[in-house]
């Protein structure tokens, strides 16, 4: 699948004029072929980047063309033009475009764009048990009107996939495809699945990687949270690992994400807490591999820096917080359901724990910067002796959506608990393509997918949720 289908559309995007006359320049001295910047008909970006690409055809010099665009950008994927493979730990400065970026800014590796069309299914209580309002929208077109459709909660089927697939250690991929045709007749009925087919086209054939599906669930529904929307299928597959169509659960808001650009260093502060009065973590330092391992390129050459807190208390956090303001926050340990939803659990110096709600980590939160929120429950589902807590995941689950409607971005959360062994190609695929610059929704379902291919026997990939709710799934300006 192609994210770019032409080859001035990836010119247009990662150079300005200054770059395009010197690309220019550069083939000319390598072929010697007369290639003026001022010959290039038209006076904008686009125009000129499309004259270029034709010149170069003509002369039969796109190879060249194409070497001289890795040596300028050597973090720029041209291999679907048929030129070099992206070099992501090579040093790339990025030229402004349209005034956008200040010269010489250093950001994460440049993939061709991935764009897709937004395609909304809102969901809204009638008021009547277990019944809801659907509507789905799209730039080519919207439901003529609202669809009343029953959630089949009170379903025995539904109870029965829901509870196999919550427990790790029994669930199967054919309970995930149950579920998702269940979950597919709620959300897709035949004027939803008419408007979807019809829009997932026109998205394709206008040059768009696929359509973004936004679940934008009524905040009074409070139920539908806990529904484990990631394992729905379309009529042909499962939506969340199909790189046509990211699934995210969208919240907008009224205020819109505050937009900065690129940092040249993305900060990550990675904490982790594990008290002893709680049963005890055993996946921390296997997922914190796995994040370092995945980010080893850009940590070495300075793109990342990423900041480890252990034990965890509150004041420790807020220091870090408040003084090196990490661009993402990736929190591993307990979580809690307290009076206002959900809580992360942190250390307290000694031998207790700590709760951090919802509230708290906004106002920790306000005015740094931070685009993502990460929250781990690695293999805290069981409720031991020691422990007489409510599952972390459900807690995860509750405190999420308060931190996107409050203000932050997007956050990740587990809906059930993530096992060990899942952890790791997961947060190692998601953070390789973060860093790599590609849309927060694209990243996550490249990361689901690594999941389903590392472990093919258990439908773990369906565990991970993001909430988000910048409308384009990127976290950056």
């Amino acid at each position: 699948m192609s994210n770019y289908r032409h080859l001035y559309q990836l010119i247009e995007d990662v150079f300005n004029k200054d770059g395009i006359r010197e690309l220019c320049m550069d083939v000319s001295l390598d072929t010697g072929v007369d290639l003026q910047f001022e010959n290039l008909a038209g006076d904008t970006t686009r125009r000129k980047a499309q004259e270029l690409q034709e010149f170069a055809r003509r002369n039969q010099i796109t190879p060249e063309l194409l070497q001289a665009i890795h040596r300028a950008k050597p973090r720029v994927d041209l291999t679907q033009f048929g030129g070099p493979e992206p070099n992501v730990a090579a040093p790339q400065n990025v030229e402004p475009d349209n005034g956008e970026q200040g010269a010489g800014q250093i950001a994460p590796a440049i993939t061709p764009e991935t764009v897709y069309e937004n395609f909304d299914i809102s969901i809204r209580p009638t008021g009547n048990k277990n019944e809801y309002l659907l509507e789905a929208e799209s730039p080519y077109g919207e439901t003529a009107d609202s669809i009343r459709n029953l959630f089949p909660f009170d379903d025995d089927n539904y109870k029965y996939l829901a509870n196999m697939l919550r427990d790790v250690q029994a669930s199967k991929p054919k309970f995930a495809n149950e579920l998702g045709e269940m979950l597919r007749r709620f959300l897709f009925p035949p004027q939803i699945q008419e408007e979807f087919s019809k829009s997932l086209s026109s998205a394709r054939a206008t040059g768009k990687d696929g359509l973004r599906v936004r679940l934008n669930i009524n905040r009074e529904s409070n139920e539908l949270y806990q529904v484990p929307w990631e394992f729905c299928r379309d009529d042909k597959a499962f939506l969340a690992v199909n790189d046509d169509t990211p699934l995210v659960r969208y919240m907008p808001t009224n205020r819109p994400p505050a937009p900065i650009k690129v940092p040249d260093t993305v900060k990550i502060l990675l904490a982790w807490a594990n008290p002893k009065d709680l049963v005890e973590l055993t996946g921390i330092q296997n997922e914190i591999d796995a994040i370092q391992e995945a980010l080893k390129d850009f940590t070495q050459t300075g793109k990342v820096v990423i900041e480890i807190l252990p034990k965890a208390t509150s004041a420790e956090l807020f220091d870090r917080v408040s003084k090196n303001r990490p661009d993402i926050f990736h929190f591993i340990g307990h979580g809690d359901l307290d009076s206002s939803g959900g809580a992360i659990v942190l250390e307290d110096g000694g031998s207790g724990h700590v709760l951090l709600n919802g509230d708290l980590l906004l106002e920790l939160f306000q005015g740094t910067n931070t685009k993502l929120i990460i929250l781990s429950a690695c293999q805290t589902g069981t409720m031991g002796e020691k422990s007489k807590k409510p599952a972390s995941a459900q807690a995860f689950m509750g405190l999420a959506p308060k931190l996107v409607w409050g203000g932050l971005p997007a956050v990740i959360a587990m809906q059930y608990d993530l096992p060990d062994r899942a952890a790791r190609p997961f947060m190692k695929t998601l953070y390789e393509f973060l860093a790599m610059g590609k849309p927060l929704d694209w990243a996550m379902t490249k990361a689901r997918l690594g999941l389903r291919f590392a472990i093919l026997d258990k439908p773990y990939w369906g565990i991970p949720v993001l909430f988000m709710r910048a409308p384009d799934g990127n976290i950056w300006a």
